[in-house]
């Protein structure tokens, strides 16, 4: 209780005295004191209502008090405690112990450690900052990196820390020497910095501790010659055939000469990249695309070869995961007559075992043809009238039917399946579609990526051969060979369509990936619609292409499986699973999501869901994943990384009314390269940091001046072997208590004698 309202404890108290910042003889103080007690008499003695001598003087009293009591705070009350003697004070020195200290870039030559060691310890000539301090203070040594240890010995000290943590560190230090005088800080450090926490907040804390950090930069702030592969960005998961776009930021620094980026399985190059550097830019952007050729979870590297005179070839490689699997596809083609163009794009998906193809074809009036739905016996009744059975399906294809064929509803629920399921859809051009099938002004309309045309023009069947401008041969859509050139002579040979339907053009966020060669409007056009994407095929002559050329060519088969895999790229599953990277450090936590769905993809909170890891060595650990009651749908849970090697993770689902599932992946715990990122060294930072304590920043040439700057720091302390600490006291609860305890109760007084 006695500290909540008087700031410190009643111990502090014993031991030392208050006094006042502001200097003046105590007269004044008192000669003020007595001016308000004037003050105030005066005026109540104007007060026109009639008070008795002892009400009177009551009210005078409790504001005279009050007023006291706030020019004492005004004075700035102080406590004074007398401190220990100058031995007894410390001083600690932190070396830091990561591997960018290895760097061989030192003003002396050899590594930045062997240089803040020597700085520290000292040679034979030189006694070294914890000599130099240990005459006078009591000095202890820590080591740091992720966070700081007590160093006994620099000597057999190694630089091998993975990442560095400043803010930890030095917070840990003040924490453990929070029971003595600690005068200073001496921070030995590249000033590297490469996990959460902000330096700055740890010195302003010193700061408000009165402890002075003195830092000591090591190393060239210009960075040496480097190669670096800052980060690779790739889906994590993709299906079997599918292409996987990996986006590469790779560093530039101190080389002119052109470079090649490789991206390799192993040893085995799959593609490269020259970059040729450009004056005064460093970071370049480096897109690589390739299809997987196997099952399972696949590890690649981004790699750039090490340059001449490069002394950092650690962060040259960076890996990734690609977790290829071969679950089918499935699609749901509906088609509104049997046309040729129904019998030979069905055909192609079927023979491919990575699609399941379901098809409605209607055969009358209320009369359908149903293929590969033997475990869907609504289908038999046409197209799905509800979610759970529409979504069970990642892609929808409607080929020459109306609008009328589908009630409202069920197009709003397509909408809905591609908007916010993340589901593919394509529409294929055809007598009854587009315009002439009546879909201006349905949901249809609002997601396909071409404009209609207003009238209703007859489809054309005139024959030709569609147009693909050069930038749409880099799509996925239309990737036929891994060779550019080749994929280019492939589409030129392309034989002709037969039949379109006309469009106005295609909308602003669509692309145009293949327009008729005289007329320009777009045959083929893609975009993305909500969670998914949706093309708008503008002809029924696609069968063509598989009519008119050799058995040998598959064009017509690779094009639609090409675009259905593009399309339902985005289809969300009922349980997906994912951790927050590919590539861990050692004693890095892997946080593990899993999000559950329903069977209309509607959150559900109430799963049971449990997760088994397993290292390298085979030990094994389970670990119940509750729900996160911020985010519906969403469990996590933590696993410590302890072994290098690939990891496995199994998560077992079980969903109320819904069969049990079971999902597995991987990940990787390397040593990292963060020490390496753009290595140079960080004096600004440094000098930041001491500069914020009232301290001094100094470099590997003048740091000799360092030992006697920190014993300047005791040269206002009083000589008698002690010193004076003072703690400000006026803002102390107890002083604002009694004001507003005075003023209450002289209000209180004074409305009792109609003053109020």
């Amino acid at each position: 209780m006695f500290e909540t309202l008087f700031k410190y404890p009643l111990e502090l108290y014993r031991k030392g005295e208050v006094g006042f910042a502001v200097h003046m003889p105590t007269e004044l103080r008192v000669l003020l004191a007595i001016c308000a007690g004037v003050l105030v008499f005066f005026l109540y003695r104007k007060s026109q209502v009639k008070l008795s001598p002892v009400r009177k003087g009551g009210l005078i009293a409790l504001r005279t008090l009050a007023l006291i009591v706030v020019l004492f705070m005004v004075f700035g009350p102080t406590l004074r405690i007398p401190k220990l003697k100058n031995e007894e004070t410390f001083v600690a020195c932190m070396l830091d112990a990561t591997k960018s200290m290895t760097i061989e870039d030192s003003a002396k030559g050899g590594t930045r450690f062997d240089a803040a060691r020597k700085a520290l310890t000292g040679e034979k000539s030189d006694s070294g900052i914890a000599m130099g301090l240990s005459s006078d203070y009591a000095v202890r040594l820590f080591s740091f990196a992720d966070s700081a240890k007590r160093l006994t010995d620099p000597r057999t000290l190694i630089p091998d820390g993975e990442r560095t943590n400043l803010f930890r560190s030095v917070r840990d230090v003040a924490q453990e020497l929070r029971g003595v005088s600690l005068a200073a800080v001496v921070l030995l450090s590249d000033g590297g910095n490469n996990t959460p926490g902000q330096p700055l907040e740890i010195a302003q804390y010193l700061k408000a501790q009165k402890i002075k950090l003195y830092t000591v930069g090591f190393g060239s702030s210009s960075p040496p010659k480097d190669y670096e592969v800052v980060r690779v960005e790739a889906p994590r998961k993709v299906r079997r055939n599918s292409e996987v776009e990996a986006f590469t930021t790779v560093r530039c620094t101190g080389y002119k000469e052109p470079f090649t980026v490789y991206l390799r399985q192993g040893e085995e190059i799959r593609s490269t990249m020259e970059i040729r550097p450009q004056a005064g830019k460093d970071m370049y952007q480096v897109r690589f695309a390739f299809f997987p050729d196997k099952t399972g979870t696949q590890k690649y590297n981004v790699y750039i070869k090490p340059g001449e005179g490069e002394k950092i070839t650690e962060n040259n490689m960076r890996e990734f995961l690609v977790e290829v699997t071969e679950n089918r596809l499935p699609v749901l083609y509906v088609e509104g007559s049997p046309r040729t163009e129904f019998r030979f794009l069905r055909r192609a998906l079927f023979r491919d075992p990575d699609f399941r193809i379901v098809s409605i074809l209607r055969t009358g009036h209320g009369r359908y043809y149903v293929q590969g739905a033997e475990d869907m016996p609504e289908l038999q009744k046409g197209y799905p009238t509800t979610k759970d059975l529409l979504y069970k399906f990642e892609g929808i294809i409607f080929g020459d039917v109306e609008a009328g064929f589908f009630t409202p509803e069920q197009l709003k629920m397509t909408w809905e399946f591609v908007h916010d399921r993340g589901g593919g859809f394509a529409m294929l051009g055809g007598v009854n579609s587009f315009n002439l099938g009546d879909y201006a002004g349905t949901p249809i309309e609002e997601m396909l990526p071409v404009v209609m045309e207003n009238k209703k023009n007859a489809y054309s069947f005139d024959r030709f051969k569609m147009s693909v401008p050069e930038m749409a041969l880099h799509h996925p859509v239309l990737h036929q060979d891994d060779d550019p050139e080749q994929n280019q002579k492939d589409w030129e040979r392309v034989p002709e369509l037969l039949g379109y339907n006309l469009v106005k053009s295609a909308k602003s966020g669509a692309q145009v990936l293949a327009a008729h060669p005289q007329t320009q409007q777009p045959i083929l056009a893609v975009q993305k619609f909500g969670e998914g994407r949706v093309a708008a095929f503008c002809t029924g002559g696609s069968w063509a292409w598989r009519m008119s050329v050799s058995t040998e060519s598959e064009i017509q088969e690779k094009f639609w499986r090409q675009l259905v895999r593009w399309l339902a790229v985005g289809s969300k599953e009922n349980v997906t699973i994912a951790l927050d990277r590919d590539i861990y450090a050692k004693g890095e936590p892997v946080i593990l999501r899993a999000t559950v769905l329903g069977s209309s993809l509607e959150a559900v909170n109430d799963a049971k869901v449990q997760a088994h890891f397993q290292d390298p060595f085979g030990n094994t650990e389970e670990i119940e994943m509750p729900w996160m009651l911020t985010q519906d749908g969403v469990y996590q849970c933590r696993y410590e990384t302890h072994e290098h090697g690939d990891h496995k993770v199994s998560v077992h689902v079980e969903i109320p009314n819904l069969k049990p599932q079971d999902l597995e992946t991987t990940f990787s715990v390397t040593a990292p390269f963060l020490e390496f990122n753009n290595a140079g060294l960080n004096d600004v930072l440094l000098r930041q940091m001491a500069e914020a304590t009232g301290g001094k920043y100094y470099n590997e040439t003048d740091v000799a001046g360092l030992v006697p700057e920190i014993k300047k720091l005791m040269a206002n302390r009083e000589r008698t072997g002690m010193y004076v600490e003072e703690h400000d006291i006026w803002d102390a609860p107890i002083f604002f208590m009694a004001v507003i305890a005075l003023l209450a109760a002289e209000w209180s007084l004074r409305r009792r004698s109609g003053l109020a």
